[in-house]
């Protein structure tokens, strides 16, 4: 989705356009995308044949043969064991990964929901040596940013290496992979529920977004590469642009969240603040430091009028997706509540079936169980 964004002006401050792209057009674009994947997907598979299933295409462009039948899936890397959870066919993960910074951790929302039987299994290191003596069916991972890397991991194991991409927001890209993990499983309607499920939410949210609206709002707390502060920001939120409100911050040249400088934030000057949970206790921290030293924050529009709020954990070993689709409900809320018919709560909870089927976890459930408070106002 290519909406328009703000420019950092020469001071450091933020330029805002006064021509920004209707949320409601990218709406529209989401939703084509999704459901022509799931046109797709429907004519592939309409006589139930799975020949094409053969052969699928993964991140990187490779081509990867699909076992006739797969048995057990080895995942490797950020997003990897999180994308096959999406799907049906979750049981067939016989092993995880050794243990490390994070993949065990409950800000996973997928490893918080599915904790009693991941956390039983076996922990197998990520070499080619250990990988083979579990012998898994398929090795998913997101650790090969080549080719020659994941061939090379292929060559050694003899077993089938699919590469997915950890980085994606929703968008073409994050559905169209979606879409060959649908067939990479045999999992094609599967794949198509999810893509339109998540692009029908969106399309909710974008359809009553405001329009010409001049409010800007901050986005912080956020892990990535680093522990996350109240100056580790994100100028590429989509719950910012779903709800059609200017991003106080640029947007990075990889999409990513990066330290910002108190100056920068000062000058913006944002209408709201939106903390990431994962780093909610130190930014609190660190706003009532600045506050006290009397550094300019305190005279920031959103701390003025008290428009602070706490979102669910965005980056943990990846992108907790389900999350931000919560969060863009939740932004969606707090700016423009007053145009929706649902309740906050209740579409939460409708965000964790569409991920995570049957479940009997809701969202309140998953936000206790996670860093912070979920999503709500802030108290300094």
């Amino acid at each position: 989705m290519d909406l328009t964004k703000p420019r950092a002006a020469p001071n450091g401050g933020v330029h805002i356009d006064t021509k920004k792209t209707y949320a409601v057009l990218a709406a529209l674009v989401v939703v084509i995308a999704a459901v022509g994947a799931a046109y797709l997907l429907t004519r592939g598979n309409e006589n139930g044949n799975n020949d094409e299933n053969a052969t699928v295409i993964d991140s990187l462009g490779r081509s990867v043969q699909v076992p006739e039948k797969i048995d057990s899936v080895f995942c490797i890397g950020a997003c990897s064991l999180r994308l096959v959870s999406y799907f049906d066919v979750f049981e067939k993960v016989k092993a995880v990964e050794t243990a490390g910074t994070f993949n065990t951790r409950d800000d996973q929302t997928y490893y918080f929901v599915n904790k009693g039987n991941l956390s039983s299994l076996p922990q197998v290191a990520t070499d080619a040596e250990s990988i083979l003596a579990s012998s898994p069916s398929l090795i998913i991972t997101s650790t090969a940013t080549d080719a020659a890397t994941a061939d090379t991991l292929q060559n050694q194991t003899s077993i089938p290496v699919y590469v997915i991409n950890a980085n994606l927001e929703f968008g073409d890209d994050f559905y169209g992979q979606i879409t060959s993990l649908g067939k990479l499983f045999g999992e094609q309607e599967r794949a198509a529920e999810l893509n339109e499920g998540i692009a029908a939410m969106i399309g909710e949210i974008t359809s009553k977004a405001m329009n010409d609206s001049t409010e800007s709002a901050y986005a912080c707390g956020m892990f990535y590469y680093g522990g996350a502060s109240f100056l580790k920001a994100s100028g590429n939120y989509l719950p910012f642009d779903y709800s059609n409100v200017t991003n106080a911050i640029a947007p990075a040249s990889n999409g990513q969240p990066y330290v910002i400088t108190l100056e920068t934030l000062v000058a913006a000057d944002p209408d709201y603040i939106f903390i990431d949970s994962i780093g909610l206790s130190d930014c609190i921290a660190s706003m009532n430091g600045f506050i006290a030293d009397e550094t300019g924050l305190q005279n920031v529009s959103a701390i003025e009028n008290n428009m602070i709020f706490s979102t669910m954990v965005y980056k943990c070993y990846g992108t907790n997706w389900e999350n931000q689709l919560i969060n863009a409900y939740y932004v969606a809320s707090v700016i423009n509540g007053e145009a929706f018919s649902w309740t906050f709560d209740q579409k939460a909870n409708e965000v964790i079936q569409l991920f995570y089927p049957g479940t009997t976890m809701t969202y309140a459930d998953i936000a206790d169980g996670q860093s912070g408070n979920g999503c709500g106002a802030v108290t300094l």
